[in-house]
């Protein structure tokens, strides 16, 4: 009988002190609207695929999350601070935010693009009928995320190019004030604009020039992590390698784009 019973107890010893339990995960993901942040639910687009890749992420990984929607600019102080273990916040891997927290492997691939309406393209291009180049770009209104990259090249530009910078915290408001003629153009990463211009009546707003990756405006597109700690990176790193392996990653991506991103 002992030789039965003390397998059971210190499997029952293990159960108790929590060595085989599932990770717990606190996941920030990142919103373009302050509605659904109030709602604390994200819905299509990218938000959605996020909310849709965090979700197999975690069960690959065996962990149970908790997910809470947040503005770009609070996903990283919530992860550098612990108040998160994943941060979907499409995020550039750069050497400021390498000192504060950890990245996974790479996701997918991010450009920047500017986002305008046709007569704005119009009065900024440098020829009839031609596309607005951002390196090339003088005195405009443009408006960007706070704490982006876009925002930094933007800020590193304003001066000798006479560029006014209209900072916005969320993305919801831009549409309505480019169309409103309260800026000429929105500077954001491609894959938010397009998910942003998606459901506009067709023409009123547009991209109007090239995707830019130089200057730090493109690359790979990482999840945010706690600083250090290898047991996460490694669970996630393995989630991403399975998800693109057996063709999981591109379904996600073929429900929210009509387009790959790689």
């Amino acid at each position: 009988m002992r030789r039965f019973l003390f397998p059971l107890l210190c499997a029952a010893g293990l159960l108790s002190a929590g060595v085989v339990s599932a990770a717990e995960w606190r996941v920030a993901l990142g919103v373009y609207d302050q509605v659904n942040s109030q709602k604390n639910q994200l819905s299509g687009g990218l938000a959605g695929f996020n909310e849709a890749l965090a979700r197999e992420i975690c069960r690959r990984a065996g962990a149970r999350c908790a997910f809470s929607s947040l503005e770009f600019k609070a996903i990283l102080d919530g992860v550098a601070q612990g108040d998160y273990q994943l941060g979907f916040g499409n995020f550039l891997r750069t050497p400021e935010r390498e000192q504060r927290v950890g990245f996974s492997a790479p996701v997918w691939r991010s450009s920047s693009r500017l986002i305008g309406t046709p007569a704005a393209a119009k009065r900024f291009a440098p020829d009839a009928g031609g596309e607005v180049q951002l390196e090339r770009l003088a005195g405009a209104r443009v408006i960007t995320i706070s704490g982006t990259a876009q925002y930094r090249y933007l800020q590193a530009h304003a001066a000798a190019r006479g560029l006014s910078i209209v900072e916005m915290s969320v993305l919801q408001d831009a549409p309505a004030r480019l169309l409103a003629g309260e800026a000429d153009f929105l500077l954001a990463p491609a894959l938010s604009g397009y998910a942003l211009i998606a459901n506009l009546p067709d023409g009123r707003l547009q991209f109007v020039g090239p995707a830019v990756a130089e200057h730090g405006l493109g690359g790979t597109v990482h999840i945010a992590l706690p600083k250090g700690d290898v047991s996460i990176q490694k669970a996630v790193d393995q989630a991403i390698a399975a998800i693109r392996a057996d063709g999981t990653y591109q379904r996600i991506v073929r429900q929210f784009f009509p387009f790959s991103l790689d």
